[in-house]
């Protein structure tokens, strides 16, 4: 097997685990005991380790990362116990295809990942098959307010979760092709804020009774290193962003989504000024590495 047939495996493990992360934070915005929610919280999160494992073995391979999905994979269920039956299926779907690769990749490296992340899965299905038995133990009956949902508040909650989705998409790129560790600090930091931003939002949605929008955002062209093009349409995005949430916290009449808005809008301001210190901070180092090519001559 060469390296691009390994690089090709490890790009869809990448879009396999998107893909659980995905579906999981789906059950966490929608299933209302705290103590499903917070076990799901967990493996979602682990999940997002062997995200990033495999997108480092790629790039330590000489590969891109691609922050796409296995859009079958993604099962979204209607009921508590179908999405844990669901989330049941899709780690036994997991250690299935990592078990299959697991015999046909040589690269020792790559074969001890992929065997972590077996036991991990294996451990992920059990805790599973635990919650749903659980579940159907405690005869929870899901009850929604029959009220009217209010289809603007929701319409506005999924622009801003799909916003947050692109900003962690973009910024967990920039991790993995950044040059520097001020760029890769900068860039994990502002993902996982906003991945914190998506989990309110989407609690929120879940808490009216609608659905939340957890669709691929459009997927956009990056280099291989994060250039201060870059790093200007990220300052660019985060101002869009920002103004997003000023405009909406102006039409709501809800306090707790005012009061949401408004401590979200701070953080995106924060982050603006991360980038443009940044930007400052590689345009310093560009320059200062053009002078130094220009006294070598």
């Amino acid at each position: 097997m060469n390296r691009k047939e390994v690089i090709d495996i490890l790009l869809y493990d990448v879009a396999l685990e998107h893909s659980a992360i995905i579906q999981y934070l789906y059950n966490v915005f929608l299933i209302e005991d705290p103590e499903i929610t917070s076990e799901i919280e967990s493996i979602a999160r682990q999940e997002m380790r062997h995200l990033k494992w495999f997108a480092q073995r790629v790039v330590e391979l000489g590969g891109k990362v691609s922050l796409k999905r296995v859009e079958e994979a993604i099962n979204l269920g209607k009921s508590w116990d179908e999405m844990l039956q669901n989330d049941v299926k899709a780690e036994e779907e997991a250690i299935k295809i990592y078990s299959e690769q697991l015999e046909i990749v040589k690269e020792d490296s790559v074969k001890k990942l992929l065997d972590r992340v077996i036991n991990d899965e294996t451990k992920h299905r059990d805790d599973f098959k635990e919650l749903l038995e659980n579940l159907k133990n405690k005869k929870i009956e899901e009850t929604k307010d029959s009220g009217e949902i209010d289809s603007e508040i929701v319409q506005i909650l999924n622009t801003l979760l799909q916003k947050e989705y692109r900003i962690i998409l973009d910024h967990l790129h920039h991790f993995f092709h950044s040059r520097t560790w001020q760029e890769k600090d900068i860039s994990l930091d502002i993902a996982v804020e906003s991945m914190v931003h998506m989990g309110k939002l989407g609690e929120k949605i879940g808490e009216i009774g609608a659905m939340p929008d957890l669709s691929l955002p459009e997927a956009k062209h990056f280099n291989k290193e994060y250039s201060a093009r870059e790093i200007i349409d990220d300052i660019m995005e985060e101002e869009k962003a920002k103004d997003l949430y000023k405009e909406y916290s102006s039409k709501i009449t809800r306090e707790d989504l005012w009061k949401l808005f408004k401590w979200i809008e701070s953080h995106e301001d924060y982050h603006v000024q991360r980038l443009k210190e940044l930007l400052r901070m590689l345009n310093r180092f560009t320059i200062g590495s053009l002078i130094e090519r220009d006294n070598h001559k």
